[in-house]
């Protein structure tokens, strides 16, 4: 079924709407943030520039609800649209800790909306940015298996404790 007769709204109209909501401060992050990933997956483009709206919307207490609400909408376009993981990954960096804590359980939920194949892309672009290294040489562990596991037995008998004596 065509989209103007699902919503029984012309596309140009629809756009419209879209396009006031993510301007509106008024309305909830999530739905600004879904406005703006409508148009810009819609149109191909953002009627305003993403980075400077990624910019624009990047307050610590609301910015993983924006995120989520574009994300839901746009992933694909935020995926390929060179520079937008670098510009967030620039944002989540200069948060202080205490913002980084607070804007941390909406941001996990918001890039939750990326299935494992797309998150590890984005791990992997953003660690060969940061690093100028290659993310699978991260991961490669040069220490001998013992003693990894002697290391694992160790962090669980850590744990036993602080549990026993009520510290956790």
């Amino acid at each position: 079924m065509p989209f103007e007769q699902h919503l029984g709204l012309g596309v140009g109209a629809a756009l419209g709407v879209a396009d006031r909501i993510a301007a509106c401060q008024d309305v909830p992050p999530d739905l600004r943030g879904a406005s703006l990933g409508l148009g810009w997956s819609l149109r191909g483009a953002a009627t305003v520039d993403p980075a400077r709206a990624v910019r624009g919307a990047f307050v610590p207490a609301s910015a993983g609800d924006w995120l989520a609400g574009l994300f839901a909408l746009a992933r694909e376009e935020v995926l390929h649209t060179g520079g937008m993981l670098e510009l967030l990954d620039e944002l989540v960096a200069a948060m202080s800790d205490h913002d980084f804590l607070v804007a941390l359980p909406a941001l996990r939920q918001a890039f939750g909306y990326f299935p494992p194949r797309e998150r590890h892309l984005i791990a992997t672009r953003l660690v060969e940015v940061r690093s100028g290294a290659s993310a699978w040489d991260l991961m490669r562990l040069e220490a001998a298996p013992e003693l990894v596991a002697a290391g694992m037995a160790l962090d669980e008998r850590v744990d036993a404790a602080l549990r026993r004596e009520g510290l956790t």
